[in-house]
């Protein structure tokens, strides 16, 4: 309890930010390259930032001792996300990291509270995170949420869809960026949690020069020249795949048209390739256009995709959307943010929240990391058997394809 008493918890200051890389690479005994922890480099982030972490580099929270010495940090910084139809920011953590010799006494648990604190007081909706330990990230209010699956199939099996016509693209030099970005909009806008993203969230997905990256993002596009489909892939050779993998990296499709023409794509490189690999979200069932789906060419895989939590509880419950109409009272347990520990009465009408009112008798009371997974919809039909409860609580489409 020693340290927990002493410390202070803030986010950092422009000139700790490079402190912040060398105790990350010294948690994980990960080498840095000195030109990630040089002023050069601070002055090309601030200047001429890539990412979104790089637009947001002081969104970093840090425990200091008595004596100044940063002890711990974590990285959550803002994104907007899609929320039952509608939009809501995110933060998005990373980088937590903590120097061996304060651990186990509480320096993430409070690096975590402050950053929920100030994202609370700023109205941030939910928080997310790719966990090394979903027992360590429960402990902090954070529930596993999305999930996606991998498909891998014999590129001989994919079949040809006589019936879509069109031709695919490939983007060079950005040529084919605003299509991109229109078909992903289209997959995306039902699917809670996928980003709305910005400049800075496509640096990293739309390969310009594929001559010398190793990557190809093409776009296909309908007899009338309308955008359907996008996918980008890179091809890896192993003991596995001596012929080839297509493992691809981005594949999006704004109905059945741009799916089944992205796989008459496919289909050119029989070739070239032995298998491809891609991941999907679960709601995505590929075994009804694929016609093989058994045998040792194929496998289909489900795996978590992270895990998230509500931030601002009263906030999130006005954003939701509802079936139908009702009075539901929610009691909510939250141990690192008090002002979600209350009893939340939610009226909605025709599927929209008309209003959030304190109540003091509860029809159920819920932590808050069930209460986030509910809320995002990442639950089976049959998991609530209240009919009532099953207004506000019901499965939808997740879908978070974002690294951070």
């Amino acid at each position: 309890m020693g340290y927990r008493r002493r410390m202070i918890v803030r986010k950092i200051l422009e000139e700790e930010y490079i402190r912040t890389q060398e105790i990350f690479g010294i948690a994980f005994e990960l080498p840095m390259e000195r030109e990630f922890l040089s002023e050069e480099k601070l002055r090309q982030i601030k200047e001429s930032p890539a990412t979104r972490e790089e637009v947001y580099y002081k969104e970093r929270w840090a425990a200091f001792d008595e004596n100044g010495q940063m002890m711990g940090f974590l990285i959550g910084f803002p994104a907007r996300v899609h929320f039952d139809g509608g939009e809501a920011v995110c933060t998005c953590i990373g980088g937590v990291s903590s120097l061996p010799q304060y651990r186990g006494h509480g320096i993430i648990a409070e690096c975590f509270r402050k950053h929920l604190e100030d994202s609370y007081e700023a109205g941030h909706v939910f928080s997310y995170l790719y966990p090394f330990s979903t027992v360590f990230y429960r402990q902090f209010g954070y529930e596993l949420c999305s999930e996606t699956v991998e498909w891998e199939f014999d590129i001989r099996t994919v079949p040809y869809f006589e019936e879509v016509k069109g031709t695919a693209f490939l983007n060079e030099h950005g040529s084919q960026k605003g299509a991109v970005e229109q078909v992903y909009e289209a997959y995306t806008r039902e699917c809670n949690l996928a980003f709305v993203r910005e400049e800075c969230d496509w640096n990293q997905v739309i390969r310009d020069n594929p001559a010398t990256e190793h990557s190809y993002t093409y776009v296909w596009k309908n007899e009338r020249g309308i955008p359907k489909g996008v996918i980008g892939y890179h091809k890896e050779y192993s003991q596995e795949y001596p012929g080839g993998l297509m493992q691809v990296e981005a594949f999006y499709f704004a109905d059945e048209e741009g799916l089944k023409g992205l796989l008459n794509h496919i289909r050119t490189y029989r070739g070239h390739y032995q298998s491809v690999k891609m991941s999907l979200p679960r709601h995505v069932a590929l075994q009804r256009v694929l016609p093989e789906v058994s045998g040792c060419a194929f496998h289909r895989r489900l795996y978590f995709n992270g895990m998230g939590r509500v931030i601002h509880a009263k906030n999130a419950l006005r954003l939701a959307r509802y079936r139908g109409d009702g009075i539901v009272v929610i009691r909510l347990t939250d141990r690192f943010l008090e002002e979600n520990n209350r009893v939340f009465k939610v009226t909605f009408e025709n599927g929209h929240c008309i209003s959030v009112e304190d109540d003091i008798h509860a029809d159920i009371e819920l932590d808050i990391g069930t209460f986030s997974r509910w809320l995002l919809g990442c639950l089976d039909e049959e998991e609530i058997k209240d009919e009532n409860l099953r207004k506000v609580f019901y499965p939808k489409k997740n879908y978070i394809c974002n690294g951070f």
